[in-house]
């Protein structure tokens, strides 16, 4: 009984920072919703309340009543700051509907062969996406996949805002270095130890493309 007890307190505490609003700074907060039906509530305060609000709608799952909820709280939505709605192929069917009927101005971002179409279109694989979103139920930090260093990448928002200036309103971070390929000796690196293997690091390319998109268009309205 104690160890049911310890496993629904931990369900219970996962699914509570599922719908938690997270600050993503610079006036912009992201939501996760697993679950429309058991995320009414924040919908209804958050869509309304943010000034500019990333909705991950990746892997949600919905019923003819919550998909009509979501309709709802789309329409309450200002015109103050941008809302993103991230989608995956996993998105269902009657949900991508909803958002691409709103009259609510929408910036839908996701891989290819989302539902709905997205707008923007990230440059990962499905798999890699799903393994992303994944690792923040996993215990990861929001900021430590959207930020930090990777290898020979310099496409910030900063970056992004060059683009834009540029007219170039489609660009995209370089791929991500395939850790299986074989790259030939670099003679001026050092040797590393055999025993010390490389970690994988995982970004959310979606989420982070939206952030950057965000802090690109708050650049260009200054």
């Amino acid at each position: 009984m104690k160890k049911f007890i310890l496993i629904l307190f931990f369900t219970l505490a996962l699914l509570a920072r599922a719908t938690e609003l997270i600050d993503l700074g610079q006036g912009l907060s992201y939501l996760r919703v697993q679950s429309l039906a058991d995320s009414e509530k924040a919908l209804h305060s958050a869509v309304p309340g943010a000034a500019a609000l990333v909705l991950d709608l990746r892997y949600v799952t919905a019923n003819d009543a919550s998909v009509e909820s979501l309709r709802t709280a789309l329409a309450t939505h200002t015109a103050n700051g941008p809302l993103f709605i991230l989608v995956s192929p996993a998105t269902p069917r009657a949900v991508a509907e909803v958002i691409t009927q709103s009259s609510t101005p929408v910036l839908t971002l996701g891989v290819a062969g989302s539902l709905p179409a997205p707008k923007v279109t990230v440059k990962t694989d499905a798999e890699t996406d799903r393994r992303a979103y994944d690792a923040l139920q996993g215990g990861a930090r929001v900021e430590d996949l959207i930020t930090g260093k990777i290898e020979k990448e310099r496409f910030d928002e900063a970056t992004l805002v060059q683009e834009f200036k540029n007219g170039n309103h489609d660009a995209e971070p370089p791929p991500v270095p395939d850790p299986t390929v074989h790259k030939p000796a670099d003679p001026t690196e050092k040797p590393q130890s055999s025993a010390v293997s490389p970690v994988e690091r995982l970004v959310d390319r979606v989420l982070q493309r939206a952030v950057h998109l965000h802090r690109a268009l708050r650049a260009l309205r200054r």
